[in-house]
Order: structure tokens, then C-alpha cells, then sequence
């Protein structure tokens, strides 16, 4: 790889890690019931630092430093994104690192899988040109947290319960 390349993709995943270790520090202490670890997107970024860690080894003597910071980049925005998880807490919900308080959601509704327990949450429009459009953020759960879930999503959003129509 170019040393140019390495460079962009260095900047680009050293922009990236800080974000998101400040999304992180920003929203952590916020989550109560935390989302269940591994969903595709997580497993798909999992092999983006074994594929990394097979440049290092398979580089060998053909590294530069520019592949040392590029291999260490992206090892760090891993890190960083694997250590940002989803869940709700007292003040509202999180879903890739930003916080959403519960005045912000309109409606919510879960479904039971196999072993998990998706919730979506409709929140209000983050536009203030197009007030009447809402996005709807789907988080995934453990079966073993179900009862602490929906006692917390009873307290918090009562009323605020909806049978919503899932797109297929």
C-alpha cells in the first residue's frame, strides 16, 4: 500500500477513534441495560481488526512507519468502536454513541426473537424544516434482561407504548 494511502486511512481512523472514546465518555455512564454485544455491524468491524492484524504479521520486513500508524489507527478505532455500546439508562437511550433523552421519543415498541428482544424507539425529527419526520432506531437486547427492560420502558415511557409497523 502507498504511503499516501496509508496516511488518508490513518487520518481518517485516528478522526474517527476520537470521536468516538468522546462519545463514549460522554454517554457511559448514562446506560443501565446495555444492548446485547454482538450484532453484525460489531462482527463485520471485529474482522477489520483481525484483518489487521494479519498485515502486521504478513508484512514483515516490508513495513514502514506508515503502516505501523495505519495497522495502530485502525487497532485504536476497533477499540473505540467496540467499546461504544448501546442502551438505554434513566435520561434517555443511546444508539451509536449519541444520546437521545426520552422527550425526544415519541413512541416505542419491542418484539421478541429467539434470543433477543428488539425495541424500537421513534424519535422526533431532528430537522427543523421537516418537523413531521421521525426516524425509528432499533436496539437489540438479551432475553435475560426482558424484565428489567420492560419495567424500566414502563417507568420511563408509560404511555408513550405503540404497536408500530416493522419494515420488511
Amino acid at each position: 500500500m502507498g504511503n499516501t494511502m496509508n496516511i488518508l486511512i490513518s487520518a481518517l481512523f485516528g478522526t474517527v477513534s476520537v470521536v468516538m472514546f468522546y462519545r463514549w465518555y460522554k454517554v457511559n455512564r448514562k446506560i443501565m441495560i446495555k444492548d446485547q454485544q454482538w450484532s453484525y455491524l460489531r462482527i463485520m468491524v471485529l474482522i477489520l481488526g483481525i484483518l489487521t492484524a494479519v498485515s502486521l504479521v504478513t508484512g514483515g520486513g516490508t513495513n514502514t512507519v506508515y503502516d505501523y500508524s495505519r495497522i495502530a489507527f485502525t487497532f485504536l478505532a476497533v477499540t473505540a468502536f467496540m467499546a461504544l455500546r448501546d442502551g438505554v439508562g434513566e435520561e434517555g437511550m443511546v444508539s451509536i454513541g449519541k444520546f437521545y433523552p426520552w422527550s425526544e421519543v415519541t413512541a416505542y415498541d419491542y418484539t421478541e426473537k429467539k434470543n433477543t428482544i428488539e425495541v424500537y424507539f421513534q424519535l422526533k425529527s431532528q430537522k427543523k424544516n421537516k418537523p413531521d419526520e421521525y426516524t425509528t432506531k432499533v436496539l437489540e437486547f438479551s432475553k435475560e434482561d426482558k424484565e428489567n427492560l420492560m419495567k424500566f420502558m414502563k417507568i420511563n415511557l408509560g404511555r408513550k407504548y405503540t404497536r408500530m409497523k416493522r419494515k420488511k
